[in-house]
């Protein structure tokens, strides 16, 4: 993938008002970061603290690389798979395809090649389902750039934030009526429980909502998406219970363009009032590499434990300041 340097260069997470930078919002950092936890977001994005990378980490990069690569050369083998898999002759033919996969200089070393193999069965089966009409992508990790202005009203005060906006969009497919079709690859776990599901698709819709308004924003020559979807290959690559390998496509919601637009209006309200609290939860603060330092363990004198809900730490607070006074 490519990165323009020159677009990142007009834009800053160190923002405050006034600043001749733009206000620099990705994916990553208003989806994952700022809604996990706006400290979180402040230590890692503004104080640019560097979180320590994780095999996990490493195995995402190496399959979507794999991914982007394979697009690439797979172009030229496209016939000759679907001339094979017509004999009958899948083996073959799968064999093809896989032969299309980047070979890395040293053998894979966190089970890249199962998350592969599932990823590649389900694109042979998609290559003969369609035909080869429309299988390439039309994006292919695709970075897009948007800068705008944007009037938000924080304490009955008008401001105009400039904002750039960028993301990297896995894969996107045209449609038979011309329209698009985007498409996320997450090397994650995917669980099976109601409320895993539940949670997982609204945090999925939210980050396709981001993409598709960050493509209008750029004025993109695909931004007329009709479709979303998201691949989960690895998610019983553990055995862990309760997880599976899933996919899924649907038409877009429109109901979350609005919680993108809400989250931006938080987000610079942060900014403005220079306000990134702490949001501990159950689970949440244990995966945390800057717990030591975060006021939520700091004012809880070490006594506050993850275990206890965001409310308890709400009256924790209130309990601490009534006493102060």
């Amino acid at each position: 993938m490519s990165r323009d340097f020159a677009a990142y260069a007009k834009s800053t997470y160190q923002w405050e008002p006034g600043h001749e930078k733009h206000l620099r919002i990705t994916k990553s950092s208003l989806t994952s970061d700022f809604d996990f936890c706006p400290k979180q977001y402040e230590f890692k994005r503004i104080e640019g603290r560097k979180q320590p990378e994780t095999d996990d980490m490493r195995r995402g990069t190496n399959v979507h690389d794999a991914m982007e690569l394979f697009f690439v050369n797979v172009k030229p083998s496209v016939d000759k798979i679907l001339a094979l898999a017509k004999q009958g002759k899948d083996e073959e033919a799968f064999g093809l395809m896989w032969k299309c996969l980047p070979i890395p200089e040293q053998e894979y070393e966190l089970d890249e090649e199962p998350i592969l193999q599932t990823r590649l069965e389900w694109e042979y089966a998609r290559l003969i389902e369609s035909d080869g009409k429309n299988y390439l992508p039309i994006m292919n990790e695709e970075e897009i750039h948007a800068f705008f202005d944007k009037k938000v009203i924080v304490n009955g005060e008008e401001y105009i934030v400039s904002i750039h906006m960028a993301g990297m969009i896995d894969r996107g497919f045209e449609t038979e009526d011309g329209k698009v079709v985007l498409m996320e690859l997450k090397t994650g776990k995917w669980k099976t429980s109601k409320n895993a599901v539940q949670y997982k698709n609204r945090s999925m819709r939210t980050e396709m909502a981001f993409y598709v308004e960050l493509l209008k924003k750029a004025d993109h020559p695909h931004k007329d998406v009709s479709h979303w979807g998201w691949l989960f290959p690895a998610g019983d690559r553990l055995g862990l219970e309760e997880t599976a390998k899933h996919w899924d496509y649907e038409t877009i919601k429109p109901r979350y363009f609005k919680s993108i637009d809400d989250r931006i209006n938080n987000l610079i309200e942060a900014y403005i009032i220079d306000n990134f609290p702490p949001v501990p939860s159950k689970g949440k603060c244990d995966w945390c590499p800057w717990m030591d330092d975060c006021p939520a363990w700091q004012e809880g004198g070490g006594d506050f434990h993850t275990t206890r809900s965001i409310g308890d730490y709400i009256d924790h607070l209130i309990t601490k300041g009534e006493e102060e006074e």
